[in-house]
C-alpha cells in the first residue's frame, strides 16, 4: 500500500483541519486492515513543518502504530520532514516494539547532509516472495555542493548527482537478487519533470532546475513517489511509477482531484497493477464564480466545503461579505473577489489602438492645452518644439521666439536711473 504527504499540522488559510486529519487517516488504516498488504510505503512528507505540535506528533504515532498492526512500514523523509524528529521517532518504535511486531522504519537524510538512502528487505506475508525496497529521502538542493562536490553549480548538477547516488543504490538493490522470487520497489520524494502541480507544493523545491527526467527512475516493478500531491501516473520507459498524492485537497488546485491511497500488485513474472482506494473523509475545496443569487441558489451545493467565491456585479455590493456569509451559511468561505463592472479595468486590445500614429506637434499642442499651459506661452513653446523636431541633426536650427527674447533682454539690460528705479 503506497501513500505520501500526509502533511500533519497543514492549515487552509489558518483554518485548523486537525479533526480531517483525524478522519482520514482512521479511514486509511481501515483499508490496510481490509486488503492486509504486505508492505506499507510513505513516500514523505509525513509533517508539514520541522517544529512539530504535540497533537501532530501523536496523530503521527498512532496512525503509524495502527498501520504496523498490519504490515511493516517504511516512512521517506520528505523536504518538509525535519531529520531529529525521524530520529526520536525511530527511537519511539524502536523501543516500544512488542515481539513479534511489524517495524516501522524512517529513512531520513543525515543530520550532516549525507544521503541517507537505504535497501531494505520485506518477506510477504505468505513467504513466498520477498520485498526489495531501495528507499532515496529528499536531498535538500541547498546541501547538494556537500553530497556531490565537484559536480558545480549549473542546473543539471544536482539532477546530476541524484543519478550518482540513485545508482549507487540500485547497485545494492541488486546484490543478491532473485529474479523468480524478489520484487524490487524504489520509494523517493522528489520532483519529476512532466508531473502535474497543484500549488500546494512549496515551489523552491518543484523548479526544473531541480526536477528528474521519469526514464531516470530505475527498472524496477514499481515507484512509489512522494512530493507532488496531485495524485498522478508518471510515464516511464523503465517502471510503473506513482505520485499518491496527499489525503486531503490542500490548495484549490486541488478541486478536481480525487484522494486516495494506492495498491500496487508486483510480481517478477506479470506486470504491475495498481488500484486507487478513494479518500473521501475530508472536506471538499471549491471554486464558484457568479452573482450573489447564484451562490445562494446553489447554496446547498457547497455545505461543508471550503469555499474560493467570485461574486460578479454591475455595481458594488455594500457588505459583500457578510452576505455572501449569508447565502452559503453552511460553507467556509476561504477567499473572496469581488468582479465588478463599473470597477473593472479592461486591458487594451491592440485592435483598439489608433491606426495612424497622431502627428507629434499636434499631440504636444493637446498635452500644454490638457495642463492649461497659457496660449502666447504655448504658442511660443511650440515653435521651439517644432524648431527642435526639424533640426535633429548637427545643423544649427533658427532661434526660437523664446531665445530672441533672451537675446534682446541681454542687448539691453535693465539700469537704475538717477532716483533709484530702474529703466531700460
Amino acid at each position: 500500500m503506497h501513500t505520501s504527504d500526509w502533511h500533519l499540522g497543514k492549515r487552509l488559510q489558518r483554518r485548523s483541519r486537525d479533526s480531517e486529519f483525524d478522519a482520514v487517516l482512521a479511514e486509511i488504516v481501515e483499508i490496510a486492515r481490509r486488503t492486509l498488504p504486505d508492505l506499507i510505503v510513505h513516500s514523505g512528507d509525513l509533517f508539514d513543518r520541522y517544529s512539530l505540535s504535540p497533537g501532530d506528533l501523536m496523530r503521527a504515532m498512532t496512525s503509524l502504530s495502527a498501520l504496523r498492526s498490519v504490515a511493516p512500514v517504511v516512512v521517506v523523509g520528505g523536504n518538509h520532514d525535519s531529520p531529529h524528529w525521524f530520529d526520536v521517532l525511530d527511537h519511539v518504535f524502536q523501543n516500544t516494539a512488542e515481539p513479534g511486531a511489524h517495524p516501522v522504519t524512517f529513512v531520513h537524510t543525515a543530520a550532516d547532509g549525507s544521503g541517507g538512502g537505504r535497501v531494505l528487505d520485506f518477506p510477504t506475508r505468505d513467504q513466498s516472495q520477498r520485498i526489495r525496497l531501495a528507499a532515496l529521502p529528499f536531498i535538500h538542493p541547498n546541501r547538494f555542493m556537500h553530497l556531490f562536490p565537484g559536480l558545480g553549480t549549473t542546473h543539471g548538477a544536482y539532477a546530476q548527482g541524484l543519478r550518482g547516488l540513485q545508482e549507487e543504490l540500485i547497485t545494492q538493490l541488486h546484490e543478491g537478487y532473485s529474479p523468480q522470487h524478489d520484487v524490487l520497489v524504489f520509494a523517493t520524494h522528489l520532483y519529476l519533470s512532466g508531473a502535474l502541480l497543484s500549488g500546494s507544493e512549496r515551489h523552491l523545491d518543484v523548479s526544473d532546475a531541480y526536477a528528474t527526467a521519469p526514464d531516470d527512475l530505475p527498472r524496477v516493478s514499481y515507484c512509489a513517489l512522494g512530493h507532488i500531491h496531485k495524485p498522478q501516473a508518471l510515464t516511464s520507459s523503465k517502471a510503473t511509477a506513482h505520485y499518491a498524492g496527499s489525503p486531503l485537497q490542500f490548495d484549490f488546485g486541488e478541486c478536481d482531484d480525487a484522494k486516495s491511497v494506492l495498491l500496487v500488485e508486483a510480481d517478477p513474472q506479470r506486470p504491475t497493477r495498481t488500484a486507487p482506494q478513494r479518500l473521501t473523509a475530508g472536506r471538499l475545496l471549491k471554486k464558484f464564480t457568479g452573482t450573489l443569487e447564484e451562490l445562494a441558489f446553489r447554496a446547498e451545493e457547497f455545505s461543508n466545503t471550503f469555499l474560493d467565491v467570485t461574486i460578479t456585479s454591475q455595481n458594488l455590493i455594500p457588505q459583500l461579505s457578510q452576505k455572501v456569509a449569508t447565502a452559503v451559511p453552511d460553507a467556509d468561505v476561504v477567499y473572496l473577489t469581488e468582479d465588478c463592472a463599473e470597477t473593472r479595468i479592461t486591458p487594451l486590445n491592440v485592435s483598439d489602438l489608433p491606426q495612424e500614429e497622431p502627428e507629434l506637434t499636434e499631440s504636444f499642442r493637446a498635452y500644454l492645452t490638457e495642463h492649461g499651459t497659457p496660449g502666447r506661452v504655448a504658442d511660443e513653446v511650440l515653435a521651439a518644439f517644432g524648431s527642435l523636431l526639424h533640426h535633429p541633426g548637427g545643423d544649427e536650427p533658427p532661434p526660437c521666439p523664446a531665445e530672441l527674447g533672451l537675446q534682446e533682454a541681454l542687448a539691453h539690460p535693465w539700469t537704475p536711473d538717477s532716483t533709484g528705479s530702474e529703466t531700460a
